[in-house]
């Protein structure tokens, strides 16, 4: 079951220069982690009881690394990611009814979580994520 959206990622260029906006606004931005599954360093920011992930590509061979650079920005607003509570079974609903899914089985993602991706195409362009964790994010 989805509970709520856990985070929406924003592909940036630089997290040191984006997260600024971020804490002008008041909000407290995490430390970086690196996430190597996906060629990545995040920090998340807290909003209430949702995050917003900045996702900086580190190794420019990545998809995303490519995604970014095609939108020639330094910024991009990339997925929204819905917190589910077992993501294999999720996964093998959504595979049994016929959705794409870009992710087979889960991989480990930031802030000790499982994750996976659907296909694009499986909600008309729209970049989702689905996420299961044991314990909220704290931002420190």
């Amino acid at each position: 079951m989805v509970s709520k959206i856990d985070h929406l990622g924003i592909l940036v260029d630089d997290i040191d220069r984006n997260q600024v906006l971020f804490k002008q606004l008041g909000l407290e931005v995490g430390a970086v982690e690196e996430v190597p599954a996906f060629g990545v360093e995040i920090a998340f920011i807290r909003v209430g009881e949702s995050l917003v992930e900045l996702v900086e590509p580190v190794d420019p061979t990545t998809d995303l690394a490519a995604d970014l650079e095609a939108t020639g920005r330094e910024a991009m607003l990339h997925h929204v990611a819905f917190h589910v509570d077992d993501l294999e079974s999720r996964l093998a609903e959504l595979r049994r009814t016929g959705v794409a899914l870009a992710d087979e089985t889960p991989r480990q993602g930031a802030g000790d979580a499982s994750v996976a991706f659907l296909e694009r195409r499986a909600a008309n362009g729209v970049r989702i994520e689905l996420v299961e964790r044991e314990d909220d994010i704290t931002i420190s």
